[in-house]
């Protein structure tokens, strides 16, 4: 830029200072809402979108306004003077729908109304503008602002009649009184701006912008609050989530037990970072007993429950070849603790020595049992009633004859409720079925039952189930001189 042009746009410059420094104010204001609203979800996006695109206009139209604009860049004068005039028509619409975000339809949907007759009056002056000379239906704009300005004070004012506590309540906070505050001013500077330029007062100063910068500021910079906030609450449910995930790892076994004549697989998958369901083993000489349990509900309560399973299956090691004694003593520790939950739960002693299985259940689905030398799948279940809810109830023991080759299936009714995308369940007949079909040891039916849930359900291994989803696999060895006597 030459020194003549420098020494042409300094008187400009001093002039329209004030109004380019607050229209590029209410441009990067307009943007930073705009951008907040992309990225916020739907709830929060539509008022964002419409705070900026208002602050955005205003600021293009009041750095229009300015010679200094068209002296530096040459703006013809005609289009620039068009485009001024139809901001002025379109530029209250955003607000009018920001308001009906925040109040509603309004009185006798009074807020709708207003959005309805200010669109028709800002088409029909744009055409009339369009077609005749820039400004020509310019004469009623004041008063149609003041108008709408009326509607929106009105029905705020029978909204606080409606919700009393809600100025108290914002008044509490320091976004809220911030907000407050800008909508003070914004209103106080925007009536007296319309009724100056309608000639209705006798003086003729007119702060507008500054009170369309205190309003936006003050809801960008609320909203930007809670946008934070909730940030910060979320990292720290994250990471309480990440502590409740470490706890519940920790409870679950880190290896499986030595047992003799006992190959063993089990897997574990939440729906969510914590879940309800649990697994364990009692090591008993001479044999091993395995607990599944399923407690009600999801989450952080259900793990935290799941932490008491795992404390009442401990206080009955010394009851662990006796799967009756242990749901009734874990019944017991739990009855009373768990308010309306309960644990559903399926034990099993294995003994290889004897060549047994005993099964008690508490309201668990059914533990299944392939037997190799008969090539078939037998269902292992008993009536009874779940842990934590009656404190008479009674289980009952169930023992069963096993052989070399044999394998055993406990599982969540994860497994067998999983839907596919048509809403179908996996179901117990393709359990029993891939049960029989599998020839790979408890390691390989674990991972390929796990590898055709995923099919099923149509979700990638990694992702989340409509449930917890636990299991765990028991194979006889089929060395007969290690296991049998």
């Amino acid at each position: 830029m030459q020194p003549a042009q420098l020494a042409q746009l300094r008187p400009l410059l001093r002039e329209d200072f004030a109004d380019v420094v607050l229209g590029s104010i209410l441009l990067v204001l307009g943007l930073a809402a705009l951008g907040l609203g992309a990225v916020r979800a739907r709830s929060t996006s539509r008022p964002l979108i419409c705070l900026g695109v208002a602050n955005f206009l205003y600021g293009l139209r009041l750095i229009l306004e300015t010679d200094l604009l068209g002296a530096w860049v040459g703006i013809p004068e005609l289009p620039a003077v068009y485009l001024i005039v139809f901001i002025t028509y379109v530029m209250p619409l955003p607000a009018i729908l920001f308001a009906e975000w925040a109040l509603g339809r309004g009185w006798l949907s009074s807020i709708r109304l207003a959005l309805y007759v200010q669109t028709a009056y800002a088409a029909g002056a744009i055409l009339i503008d369009a077609v005749r000379d820039p400004g020509t239906a310019m004469g009623i704009n004041n008063l149609m602002v003041l108008f709408v300005l009326g509607i929106l004070i009105l029905n705020g004012i029978l909204h606080l009649r409606k919700n009393p506590g809600a100025l108290r309540a914002a008044a509490g906070t320091r976004s809220g009184r911030v907000v407050i505050a800008g909508s003070a001013v914004f209103l106080a500077l925007v009536i007296n701006e319309n009724l100056v330029e309608a000639g209705l007062v006798p003086w003729e100063v007119s702060p507008e912008p500054v009170g369309i910068l205190a309003l936006g500021g003050a809801i960008v910079y609320a909203f930007a609050h809670r946008v934070f906030a909730n940030e910060r609450r979320l990292a720290a449910i994250s990471q309480e989530l990440e502590t409740a995930r470490r706890i519940q790892s920790s409870i679950l076994p880190r290896k499986m037990p030595e047992a003799r004549g006992i190959a063993l697989a089990a897997r574990y998958h939440p729906m969510a970072d914590v879940g309800g369901d649990f697994y364990d083993f009692l090591v008993s000489d001479p044999g091993l007993g395995i607990l599944v349990a399923d407690v009600s509900g999801h989450g952080v309560p259900a793990a935290l429950i799941a932490s008491m399973v795992k404390i009442a299956l401990a206080a009955q090691a010394e009851h662990a070849a006796d799967p009756a004694a242990v749901l009734a003593g874990m019944n017991r520790i739990l009855h009373g603790h768990l308010e309306r939950g309960f644990v559903t739960a399926a034990y099993i002693y294995i003994d290889t020595g004897a060549g047994t299985m005993v099964h008690a259940s508490a309201g668990h689905p059914p533990v299944l049992l392939w037997r190799e030398a008969e090539r078939r799948t037998e269902e292992v279940r008993q009536e009874s009633l779940p842990l934590g809810r009656f404190r008479k109830a009674v289980y009952s023991s169930r023992e069963l004859r096993i052989s070399p080759g044999d394998r055993l299936l406990l599982y969540t009714d994860g497994v067998t409720e999983a839907v596919s995308p048509a809403g179908e369940p996996f179901g117990d007949e393709r359990l029993r079925a891939l049960m029989a079909s599998s020839s790979a040891g408890p390691d390989g039916l674990a991972d390929n039952l796990l590898g055709r849930l995923s099919q099923w359900t149509g979700r990638d291994s990694g992702e989340p189930c409509d449930d917890d989803v636990t299991l765990v696999v028991a194979e006889v060895w089929r060395d007969r001189t290690s296991a049998f006597p």
